[in-house]
Formats: C-alpha cells, sequence, structure tokens
C-alpha cells in the first residue's frame, strides 16, 4: 500500500470564492464604431497598434504605442510584458483582424518554401491545405492564452465582416468579426459595437462572465465601463513569467 504522496496537501480541493478578476475584453465592429477610441482610454494602456489607427490619436489620449507589422513582432511584445516589469495597466491590439492576416501570410512563405512539392504550392503562392490549418490556429491559440495569463486589463478589437450561410453561395445572412472563428471564446466580455444615425455610439453584449454588462443595446462610453469594472481596471501589474 501506497504512503501520501509528498504533493497531496498542495493537491487538496478549497472552498470556491469570488475573486476580482482582470477585464479581458473584445469589441468588434464596422469602421467608425468607436473601437479605438474606447479601447485607448483604459488606465495606462500599451497599444499593439497592426494598422495605424491610433496616429489620430496622440493629442487625445495618453497611451504608449508599438507599431508592427509582423506576426512574430506581436508575439514578441507579448513575450516582454509577460516576462518584464513595467507599469501598463492596460493592453490593447488594434486590431486583431490584421494579426490573423499576418500570421497568415507568415505560414504562406514558410510553406511557399518548405513545402515546394505539396499540393499547395502554386509556384507564386501557396494554398493552404487542411493540415496547414492546424498549425496556424495553434500558433493563434499560443498567442490568445497567452492575453489570458497576463497580468493586465486585455481590450482587443477587430474589424467587421459579413457572414455567409453555410453551405449557401455567398448568401449573406448578417455580419460577424473579422478573425478566425473561435477567436472570441477567451475572452470574458464580447461586444459588438456600431454607431446609430443620431451619433451615439451603441454596444450589444454578445456575452459576458462578469455578468456586469447591461443586456440588449445600450449607449456605451469608457465611463460607463470603468463603473462597471472599478475594481479591478486601476489595478498595477505586479507579476512576471520566466520562458514564456
Amino acid at each position: 500500500m501506497h504512503g501520501p504522496h509528498p504533493d497531496d496537501a498542495a493537491l487538496r480541493f478549497r472552498k470556491a470564492t469570488t475573486r476580482p478578476k482582470r477585464l479581458k475584453l473584445f469589441l468588434w465592429g464596422d469602421s467608425g464604431a468607436g473601437k479605438t477610441t474606447l479601447a485607448l482610454q483604459f488606465p495606462r494602456p500599451a497599444v499593439i497598434d497592426l494598422e495605424g489607427g491610433t496616429d489620430l490619436y496622440g493629442d487625445s489620449f495618453d497611451f504608449e504605442v508599438l507599431q508592427v507589422t509582423t506576426a512574430d513582432e506581436v508575439m514578441a511584445a507579448i513575450n516582454t510584458l509577460l516576462t518584464s516589469r513595467h507599469e501598463y495597466q492596460t493592453l490593447v491590439i488594434d486590431p486583431i483582424t490584421i494579426y490573423w492576416e499576418a500570421l497568415q501570410r507568415k505560414w504562406s512563405g514558410i510553406y511557399l518554401q518548405r513545402n515546394k512539392g505539396a499540393k499547395g504550392h502554386k509556384f507564386e503562392f501557396y494554398d493552404f491545405q487542411p493540415r496547414d490549418w492546424m498549425t496556424i490556429k495553434a500558433e493563434l491559440r499560443e498567442l490568445l492564452a497567452k492575453l489570458v495569463r497576463l497580468d493586465l486589463n486585455v481590450v482587443v478589437t477587430a474589424r467587421q465582416k459579413p457572414q455567409y450561410a453555410d453551405g449557401g453561395f455567398m448568401r449573406v445572412i448578417g455580419d460577424t468579426f473579422d478573425c478566425e472563428k473561435t477567436t472570441p471564446y477567451v475572452f470574458d466580455t464580447v461586444i459588438r459595437m456600431h454607431r446609430d444615425e443620431k451619433g451615439r455610439f451603441l454596444g450589444l453584449c454578445q456575452k459576458d462572465r462578469s455578468n456586469r454588462m447591461p443586456r440588449g443595446e445600450f449607449e456605451i462610453s469608457y465611463p460607463m465601463v470603468a463603473e462597471r469594472f472599478k475594481d479591478v481596471l486601476g489595478i498595477a501589474s505586479n507579476t512576471t513569467e520566466k520562458g514564456a
């Protein structure tokens, strides 16, 4: 009969408690919906800007920005935030749509050079095969997992695109976010934004594990979001990881 394992004490279950959790927010909508403007108002933001969307806001908001064009630059920036001491309280990625496109360009270039005898190799470009997508999506999932681990509020924006019916030939049935379809799953709060004919910025909360956001369509602003998450937004980051 085996004796107690030395790690048994660390494996004991404990009564669950409710603890404040960093805001992990996914915003999507059409151009002009107010996504970037809202994101830049969060406390002490470090902004990964993939399309120059923050160029016009330097005099209006207080933020630090890193303008990048490649998927590897985005991953390197996340790793730096995970492993280095800093005073940021929020990370903004604006927009993740461009990261997803850059990730596909990265792997298209790799496969074009590496898989010259493959079915997808078309000499001047590479046509992704089903197995290829496993590698591309795995790198996206790695990035998203690191965003969850970050001891920061995370605000990620995405463009809007038409949504087509399954099995239909280009039949538009609505709109959706422009990124890999499982991207929002790791976020606690997902909000679709748009601007109405009166110029109001409106939001529709499609997912909210925090149960802090209103149901149905509402007029969205930073003060109303900040009021609902005031216990977590201003907390300073004080943890680092090794080997991220």
